[in-house]
């Protein structure tokens, strides 16, 4: 049985948000001619998504839903009308493995078929379908083992590799996760990359950058690290990089011989503190490091400095629950979610302050309005589980007063599940939360997705959903900018 036929499989007797996986193969270019509801008028912007377009290429499933191919869609809203194009990110992993109708490139869990002999010190490839950014006239795909793509904004056709001058180069990295400065207008973003052998093995560290919009004169500095390990995300304040390295280990002897994946060499130490790195972004220069209880943290919300303390929030689980599922996304039964606490940190004294918001609901993909990152914003927006639909993929928004610690749950409806909402503010907002949020949704009885736009401050109420005529897959992350870009 090929991949696709056991997935449909799968779904069909099993849970219907499993055929959100599927592949789209179509690549799709026009206005959209359903829509429930009546678009803002002043709701004009692209919203750009990234995720794998396809968990198979040919009759061969890939390992791991980090391993699937980028596709970026693009949603343009002007004059109270909707127009939707995707595209598949021609890496060179994308255009072998379309063209050999096969598994051509190892990737983070998934290993060439023949064997070790096809595999050892094979490097792990890039598809590209983490993260999008529209940044300095540039849309790039992102993904966390490699460089961008850049694209055509207009078309998403790709264009290559973005370096940002020689910041970067075709052994560096750059993670998924750039923030966007509000004051600057840079780009802080960061690296795990080798940098060379050592008694104890391979060396690595931590590499930080702030990119400017024309991407030269890029400013950066290298953080040793002790092993290999996991950092998908980091806090931005004003004046400070936040980083927290989880109690995870990467054995990386067996991936370099070919013998297993990265993958199946994570491990999670409770007994190994996390470590916590703050870097100065006017020096880029270590201004203080801390100890945290052992755990896992994966995504960040917002951060801000009061005084002489750093407050930064983030999801955290002391349970690798949350990669198991990410490897079987055929038999998944619920995708996990984690805690969201609050880090308080005195920059004078060092000392910290781990905080649970207590009454909230897990779950993940934090967003809030990035006019605001670096500085204090009042709701944090995330998806969860509703309360009695907790299984399958996330089926809920959920909208946090980091304030007050009150939060509301929003079912997206009956046999819908949705992927990472976003924050944009209104083109007059009377508060700083005054805007609308808006997250694909798949429908898994029609199986087609719709884009729902929502009043951020009343979720329940659903003020529009441009409806397509396909599904678009499950995906991770993407970005709203103001900008619209049409042919």
């Amino acid at each position: 049985m090929n991949a696709e036929a056991k997935l449909i499989n799968v779904a069909q007797r099993n849970c219907d948000f499993h055929r959100g996986f599927l592949a789209l193969q179509e690549e799709r270019n026009g206005w959209a001619n359903n829509v429930r509801g009546t678009l803002p008028k002043d709701l004009t912007g692209t919203l750009f998504r990234n995720g794998p377009g396809a968990m198979n290429a040919g009759s061969e499933a890939y390992g791991h839903w980090f391993d699937g191919p980028g596709m970026i869609s693009a949603a343009t809203f002007i004059d109270g009308k909707a127009h939707f194009k995707n595209r598949y990110v021609r890496t060179p992993k994308y255009l072998q493995d379309h063209e050999e109708g096969r598994v051509s490139h190892r990737g983070f869990g998934t290993q060439i078929k023949g064997g070790w002999r096809k595999n050892i010190l094979r490097p792990l490839s890039n598809p590209a379908n983490t993260g999008v950014s529209w940044h300095g006239d540039k849309l790039c795909a992102f993904y966390e083992g490699g460089q961008p793509y850049r694209l055509n904004p207009e078309t998403l056709e790709t264009l290559g590799p973005e370096y940002y001058g020689s910041t970067l180069n075709p052994r560096t990295t750059i993670s998924a996760h750039g923030k966007i400065h509000p004051r600057t207008g840079n780009q802080i973003n960061f690296g795990i990359n080798l940098t060379g052998l050592g008694w104890r093995g391979i060396k690595c560290a931590l590499d930080v950058h702030d990119i400017p919009a024309d991407g030269h004169g890029v400013r950066s500095c290298r953080i040793p690290l002790d092993r290999f390990p996991f950092l998908h995300d980091f806090g931005l304040t004003e004046n400070y990089a936040i980083f927290v390295v989880s109690s995870i280990n990467f054995q990386l002897g067996g991936p370099l011989l070919g013998t297993t994946t990265l993958s199946e060499n994570l491990n999670y130490n409770e007994q190994q503190a996390m470590r916590g790195i703050v870097v100065d972004l006017r020096t880029m220069s270590v201004t203080r490091e801390f100890e945290l209880p052992p755990g896992i943290v994966v995504h960040f919300a917002n951060s801000f400095e009061t005084n002489d303390e750093l407050i930064t929030d983030f999801f955290q689980t002391k349970s690798t629950e949350g990669f198991a599922w990410l490897g079987d996304v055929f038999d998944v039964q619920t995708v996990a979610g984690a805690e969201l606490h609050r880090l308080r940190i005195d920059l004078k004294t060092g000392h910290t302050r781990l905080e649970a918001f207590d009454h909230a609901p897990t779950g993940e993909f934090p967003a809030w309005n990035t006019n605001l990152t670096g500085l204090s914003s009042e709701h944090c927006f995330y998806v969860g589980h509703a309360p009695g639909r907790e299984h399958g993929f996330f089926n809920s928004f959920v909208t946090l007063n980091t304030r007050t610690g009150a939060c509301t749950h929003t079912d997206v409806g009956e046999n819908r599940y949705t992927s990472e909402a976003l924050f944009t503010p209104k083109a007059r907002p009377k508060t700083q939360d005054d805007g609308y949020l808006l997250a694909v949704v798949y429908d898994a009885s029609t199986h087609r997705s719709e884009i729902q736009i929502r009043d951020a401050q009343n979720p329940e109420e659903e003020i529009a959903a441009v409806l397509l005529d396909h599904h678009i897959p499950f995906g991770f992350h993407g970005h709203f900018t103001g900008d619209t870009f049409l042919q």
